[in-house]
């Protein structure tokens, strides 16, 4: 039974941090695109928006106790792993409520947010069974338990529905890799994350993940199907370094410091 909705936070900033500007705009056609960047939406727009967010979330997963929220900390370990390519090296902009809703969400409700780790780390640290995961970010679907993702434009809402065991993944209509569970996190050690900036295998795509693990039904000869596709390209370091970027971290050395992926 799902008690705790566990919200991605940081999605929840940019999502409608941008939904305000946008219904601000819609609300008036007439202004000159200069005079919306001298008049910015009143907070009360974004305000109004996330309420009915956590709302939805909520009543949709049937959560019977108080949510807790999750960001992203200042640090992240993953800059230091990656070697290939540096990691998330993409240009980023942030809508003129993001930082009010983050500050607002903290104030109000519970959160968590930990130096080096990602909300995604804290998301699957926090997993359990009387927990949901709300998110619309892929990679957290490689954990185990209840996941959430709400509608967004033309991206259709998905769940709640339950991760367990290998996993699946599949091509969906565009040709897209889909999935979830260690199958998943799997085929995207072969594809990588081009938003994340993670390389994965040189042309290697949706199609040729799918054809490596076919016939795969363990996590153990899956690891072996993607061992085998990165031998001609650096072969089991440059795995290291590619899974460790993509797996979500699920807990912590004694230090603090994160417990990190290795080939089993």
């Amino acid at each position: 039974m799902v008690k705790r909705c566990l919200i991605d936070s940081d999605i929840l900033a940019y999502e409608l941090g941008f939904a305000s500007e946008a219904s601000w705009k819609y609300s008036h056609p007439e202004a000159s695109f200069e005079w919306l960047i001298d008049n910015p939406p009143p907070f009360d727009v974004a305000e109004e928006q996330l309420l009915f967010k956590i709302a939805h979330i909520e009543e949709t997963c049937g959560a019977t106790e108080p949510s807790l929220f999750f960001f992203t900390g200042a640090t992240n370990f993953r800059n230091e792993i990656a070697k290939t390519q540096k990691y998330k090296a993409r240009p980023s902009h942030k809508p003129y409520h993001y930082k009010n809703i983050k500050a607002y969400i903290k104030g109000i409700y519970p959160f968590r947010e930990m130096e080096g780790l990602e909300a995604d780390d804290l998301l699957a640290m926090f997993q359990s069974d009387e927990t949901i995961i709300c998110s619309r970010d892929k990679d957290l679907r490689q954990v185990a338990g209840w996941h959430f993702g709400w509608e967004l434009n033309l991206q259709p809402q998905f769940g709640p529905y339950f991760v367990d065991g290998y996993g699946h993944i599949e091509l969906d209509s565009k040709k897209k890799l889909r999935g979830w569970g260690p199958k998943f996190f799997l085929a995207q050690c072969i594809t990588g994350d081009t938003v994340d900036s993670i390389p994965g295998l040189p042309n290697k795509g949706p199609k040729k993940a799918l054809e490596a693990l076919d016939g795969t039904s363990t996590y153990a000869e899956g690891l072996e199907a993607v061992r085998e596709a990165y031998k001609p390209f650096g072969g089991d370091d440059y795995l290291l370094e590619q899974g460790r970027l993509l797996h979500m971290t699920r807990e912590l050395h004694e230090d603090g410091s994160p417990v990190l992926w290795e080939i089993e």
